[in-house]
């Protein structure tokens, strides 16, 4: 049974949960509100990548290479290295058991990358929530570069780091070799 929110299917990222019976999220404000990333937090952030990434960006083609991208990029250490990584911050907004978003900012000598931009939900405005907090931090730790890389074919994200003021500056690949798109802004 899909339970509704103003007609969209909401659904949990609950990681004990063992069924895929959705649940609907909380609408109070805590709900609303963007916050750092704990150790805590790492079961159902990984659940959240993992099911955006499966159902919507789909990383790889075949299951093999899905499997690939799970081993290195959705695994509980490559979470933990973020929160634990001083140059390197994790936001997420939802709940603690049920995000519905959630963004990687790394910090270098000369840009700051966005990372890992993912929302459950597309269209309801937790993704520009979260874009917008991004360069508020870029802003505040006086990095004028932002970049983030895309999976190419994606025109709704790509649309929507346009409209957030991102170009698309060049072609790049990540770290398994899989094509992306590089988009640049200066804050």
């Amino acid at each position: 049974m899909a339970c509704k929110n103003d007609g969209m299917p909401i659904v949990s990222t609950n990681a004990e949960r063992s069924d895929d019976a959705p649940a609907v999220l909380p609408r109070g404000l805590d709900s609303l509100m963007i916050q750092r990333g704990t150790v805590a937090h790492v079961p159902y952030l990984r659940s959240l990548k993992e099911r955006v990434m499966r159902d919507r960006y789909r990383p790889a083609p075949d299951e093999a290479g899905f499997e690939r991208w799970r081993e290195v990029y959705c695994t509980e250490q490559y979470f933990l290295d973020i929160v634990d990584d001083p140059d390197a911050m994790l936001l997420c907004i939802g709940t603690l058991r049920d995000p519905v978003g959630m963004v990687v900012l790394r910090r270098t000598d000369d840009h700051l990358e966005i990372d890992d931009l993912l929302v459950l939900m597309p269209r309801q405005g937790d993704g520009a929530r979260l874009l917008v907090a991004a360069l508020r931090y870029a802003d505040v730790w006086r990095i004028k570069d932002v970049h983030i890389d895309v999976y190419p074919g994606h025109e709704g994200a790509e649309a929507f780091l346009e409209e957030h003021g991102f170009h698309m500056e060049r072609e790049t690949e990540n770290d398994l070799g899989r094509p992306m798109l590089r988009f640049e802004r200066i804050v």
